[in-house]
């Protein structure tokens, strides 16, 4: 079950919020942006929202993946359902069936409270946010790839596959390792 915030934890979130609302996120959207600027932009913000989120959720990353994985349903039931088959994970967000959100809506907590405007870009935050929890788990890369999402597909919930071994993108959706 998720828990309160610390004091510093609160802090964090703040400056994280202060960092979003400033000059050079709002640039990070414009066109003319280097994408791969943006891209490693959108892999420092993942990192560091999943940070902040797993002392929040209560989940150590000091176990095993089948634990991990458990553990991590457990704490967030019907909400979000991960399956491990072999080496991949299906990972499922659905929103809207905690408090915070509707079903179909994005569940970035910085765009459910209008901190960010919504855009597909802010996807591959997620997929970074993802990708940064996984790696923690295993110790070593993952790759991460968005199947479905609100904001890409229209999708009613977010879907992944983690691959804890990494291959070949099975969907053609490569995303920047």
């Amino acid at each position: 079950m998720a828990q309160e915030m610390s004091e510093e934890e609160k802090a964090q979130r703040e400056f994280f919020i202060g960092l979003l609302h400033g000059e050079a996120f709002k640039c990070m959207f414009e066109p003319d942006f280097d994408e791969k600027a943006r891209n490693k932009c959108l892999e420092a913000t993942g990192r560091l929202c999943n940070s902040l989120f797993l002392p929040y959720a209560g989940l150590s990353t000091d176990v095993d993946i089948d634990t991990f994985i458990k553990n991590f349903n457990n704490a967030f039931p019907g909400e979000r359902k991960l399956v491990k088959i072999g080496s991949v994970i299906y990972y499922e967000y659905f929103q809207g069936t905690g408090s915070h959100t509707a079903r179909g809506e994005c569940g970035c907590p910085m765009i459910r409270q209008s901190h960010l405007k919504a855009t597909p870009l802010w996807c591959k935050c997620g997929t970074n946010f993802e990708k940064a929890m996984f790696e923690a788990v295993v110790k070593h890369p993952v790759q991460v790839e968005l199947l479905d999402s609100p904001l890409t597909t229209g999708s009613d919930a977010c879907r992944w596959l983690i691959h804890l071994k990494l291959p070949v993108i099975t969907t053609g959706g490569a995303e920047e390792q």
